[in-house]
């Protein structure tokens, strides 16, 4: 079933849009901001996306999600109608822009174009995709497991694109205790991840320390 992330503060039209789409057969996860997508328990194969958006703005997810899916399907749903709002929008990724109220039909017209366009197009020969119900890296036919933690751990640092995730935040999310004893276990887990990304073809600086900060993923990768 394809999944949809529905990135809507409105509450009460995240609702009726999600209850449209569940109808037709589409799994949706719908989040009033940005920050919430990082708690989603699955991952989405299209994004809808309002631009007004608390903290992070919508301009700014867009960006982001582009840096770690650049093949995934985006389709921004916006009250903002002026020619430089909707150019914008397509210049920095989105694949559908629909100005609000959005007729339900027009929707899920652009939603079946999308899926169509996007979830059957040859995988790009630099991406390795990512399975996580079976724990699986894999590009073209090589496969290598990953463990829970590291899962977790490429999910997040794709999330955070160019900034990257804190030597901290690393720590907790592959579950280590938060203390100077754990650096050396650290940088075996992370030399051994590499490895698995290596493993499987990608090239280059995959997953890069940065100084005084943590880490960075410079692979890209797929969830799906």
């Amino acid at each position: 079933m394809t999944v949809i992330a529905l990135v809507e503060d409105n509450l009460e039209l995240q609702e009726m849009t999600a209850r449209f789409l569940r109808g037709h057969g589409y799994q949706v996860a719908g989040v009033a901001a940005a920050e919430e997508l990082a708690e989603l328990s699955v991952t989405p194969d299209f994004y809808l996306i309002d631009l007004n958006l608390p903290t992070i703005s919508g301009y700014e997810l867009i960006e982001r999600i582009r840096q770690t899916a650049p093949n995934v399907g985006i389709i921004v749903t916006s009250a903002r109608e002026r020619t430089e709002d909707i150019t914008r929008g397509y210049e920095i990724g989105a694949d559908v822009y629909l100005t609000k109220p959005i007729d339900p039909d027009l929707l899920l017209a652009a939603v079946k174009r999308l899926e169509k366009r996007t979830l059957h197009s040859p995988e790009r020969p630099d991406t390795a995709l990512v399975y996580p119900s079976s724990r699986t890296l894999q590009r073209g036919n090589e496969a290598v497991r990953l463990s829970e933690a590291e899962c977790r751990l490429l999910y997040q640092l794709s999330l955070a694109g160019g900034d990257g995730l804190e030597r901290w935040e690393v720590m907790e999310i592959l579950g280590m205790d938060l203390d100077r004893n754990a650096q050396n276990t650290l940088e075996v887990r992370i030399t051994r991840l590499r490895g698995k990304l290596r493993a499987v073809g990608l090239r280059g600086e995959v997953l890069t320390a940065v100084r005084s900060l943590g880490y960075r993923l410079a692979a890209n990768l797929e969830f799906l």
